[in-house]
């Protein structure tokens, strides 16, 4: 074992999957649970938080809660697991590409690269064993009670609404037939297990969760299961605790989102998931978990799902749209090139519409191309338009109305931003679309606010993604509140370091304080730093030297940069706006294309 290289995470789910078919893990389903469990905790990054009480509740759900002076089923249970994974690689798992192992004393796995796998981590395999799809009527889901870990009336009052709206939400989706709740529920009361119930009643997959309240916070984990009650995929969603109807709401929405089907014939309750597509979509759900992140670790993560997708389901679109996405969104944050991007995303749109025309994310996948990679508004409008009438969809909303920012058509884009929200109520890409848009158009005021709420809720701790923390740092300075982005510098400095386009956020920021000797460091050795063109421009622009940074604009433009498109918004350049030279600069800007997409 090299355990001087660390598997992808991709990797280490893939290796969990192998376990749960390995012959020492046969008939030890809860085993498995404790399993997945501390693996993806781990990978979340919240392994510090895998004590024995924490492991008895969320996976054995003791009534009451679990307590380790009395119970010793978590110690137990991780001393079987231990043995079982010494069986694996001692034998059927001696050529596995990944090693999990449970050191003694803790529950915190660790992953490493096996020294001479037999099987390559990015070798093409099937999803599953049998077909993608079979002749039916859409897909079919049993939701059980979510169960409340704390066992107090309000929690139990929560989870049961939160079961109510789950229940409401998928019944309300194209394609998705959900067992009636009075059968799932006396199912529940006698004690079935998943495989029996899916059994039983004859669906895909069942959705299980529960709530928890740590530290002034409601914390709902969601997990859907197939019928042989293997968890495909899991969810987890953080919340202030109150406003408990609302909160409830948007739980069950985002949900709905991200298991939507994305398959015309589906929709249309003409065909039902057969395993590939079940394995498929569970991928899918991950890989579009990690694309909301907007980070570069996550994207090329969500890519290598992506193409798996597409390469192990020949006739399964969401890979290639997704592959397009992916694409779109590496180029967005300069992270590959304006050639490669193209040529990658294009090839994957063809062949997800030519597998599915009608598909959802196809279409909006070529808008985006059309938008991001072709500047050919016409052409992005009106696919954005075309996937919008197949069926709700959050990516196409919000992409379009930052489109329709860009067009200086505002209020139209606010109306989408709406839509959005309320169609995905958490979602980190959302955050940043509604930043961006409301910074480039001069809503200082509204980003301010916001930026201040989100930090009360969090109790005075500045929160969120890279690009939206520089956006509210912006708006702080440019709406006359300097102390709001001195607040955040630090934030910024901890989230956008790998991050091309906002490599110099920390240095700009401070630049526009008053506070420029690191700008003017870092500028007169910017090439040592990767960052994108556009970085080096609005460093430049902080700091008032208009030869370098036009000098850098030329450069953004030159490489077809997509963070160009704000140059006729962008505050940070009020001061060179009227200047000949800057006009100069604007002019080599193409203009929109005159010809809309058909088909």
């Amino acid at each position: 074992m090299d355990s001087s290289k660390t598997p992808s995470p991709w990797a280490v789910r893939e290796q969990v999957d192998r376990l749960r078919s390995s012959p020492p893990f046969a008939g030890s389903d809860r085993l498995l649970a404790f399993l997945h469990f501390i693996v993806e905790e781990t990978l979340e990054g919240r392994g510090a938080t895998l004590k024995e009480a924490v492991i008895g509740n969320a996976v054995y759900g003791r009534e009451p809660p679990y307590d380790p002076r009395i119970d010793s089923t978590v110690r137990v249970e991780a001393r079987r697991l231990r043995r079982k994974l010494q069986d694996h690689y001692a034998g059927p798992g001696q050529g596995d590409p990944v090693v999990i192992t449970l050191p003694t004393g803790g529950y915190v796995p660790l992953f490493a690269l096996n020294q001479a796998p037999a099987v390559a981590l990015n070798a093409a395999a099937p999803l599953a064993e049998g077909p993608t799809y079979t002749p039916g009527f859409g897909a079919a889901v049993a939701v059980m009670p979510l169960r409340a870990l704390s066992r107090t009336a309000e929690d139990d009052r929560f989870a049961d609404g939160l079961t109510d709206e789950l229940i409401y939400a998928l019944g309300r989706a194209q394609g998705l037939r959900v067992a009636s709740r009075a059968v799932v529920f006396q199912a529940h009361d006698q004690g079935w297990t998943v495989p029996a119930l899916a059994r039983e009643l004859g669906v895909d997959a069942v959705l299980q969760g529960t709530v928890r309240r740590q530290d002034g916070m409601l914390r709902v984990t969601v997990e859907v299961s197939n019928p042989k009650g293997f968890v495909i995929w899991s969810d987890r969603f953080d919340a202030p605790d109150h406003e408990h109807m609302q909160l409830q709401e948007r739980i069950a929405a985002t949900v709905l989102s991200r298991v939507r089907l994305d398959n015309s014939a589906m929709r249309a309750s003409r065909i039902s998931p057969g395993p590939v597509a079940l394995e498929g979509h569970a991928r899918i759900y991950r890989a579009r978990q990690l694309l909301d992140q907007q980070t570069p670790a996550a994207l090329y993560e969500a890519l290598e799902i992506f193409q798996r997708v597409a390469e192990g389901a020949a006739d399964f679109a969401r890979g290639h749209s997704g592959i397009a996405d992916c694409q779109c969104d590496l180029f967005r944050l300069g992270l590959i090139d304006h050639a490669e991007a193209k040529a990658e995303a294009e090839a994957a749109v063809r062949r997800a519409l030519e597998i599915d025309p009608q598909s959802v994310e196809a279409l909006t996948a070529r808008a985006t191309v059309a938008a991001w990679l072709d500047r050919d508004a016409p052409a992005a409008e009106a696919d954005f338009i075309r996937a919008l009438r197949l069926g709700d969809h959050a990516r196409a909303a919000r992409l379009y109305g930052v489109l329709l920012t860009i067009l200086d058509r505002q209020e139209e884009a606010e109306h989408l931003f709406r839509d959005a929200r309320a169609i995905e109520p958490f979602s980190v890409q959302q955050d940043i679309a509604e930043a961006t848009s409301h910074y480039q158009a001069r809503r200082h005021a509204q980003l301010i606010a916001r930026s201040q709420a989100d930090a009360q809720a969090a109790g005075g701790q500045a929160g969120g993604s890279a690009e939206v923390l520089v956006y509210r740092a912006l708006a702080h300075i440019f709406g006359g509140e300097p102390d709001g982005a001195r607040a955040l510098v630090g934030a910024v400095e901890r989230v956008a370091t790998r991050h091309p386009d906002l490599a110099y956020a920390r240095a700009e920021i401070e630049a526009w304080l008053g506070e420029p000797e690191r700008g003017w460091r870092l500028l007169a050795t910017a090439d040592t730093v990767p960052a994108t063109a556009f970085a080096r421009a609005t460093l430049a622009a902080a700091l008032n030297d208009e030869a370098r940074g036009l000098a850098a604009l030329n450069r953004a433009i030159d490489r077809r940069e997509l963070s160009t498109v704000w140059l006729r918004t962008d505050t940070r350049f009020d001061a060179w706006r009227d200047r000949p030279a800057f006009q100069a600069v604007m002019d080599r800007l193409r203009p929109p294309k005159a010809t809309a997409q058909t088909g």
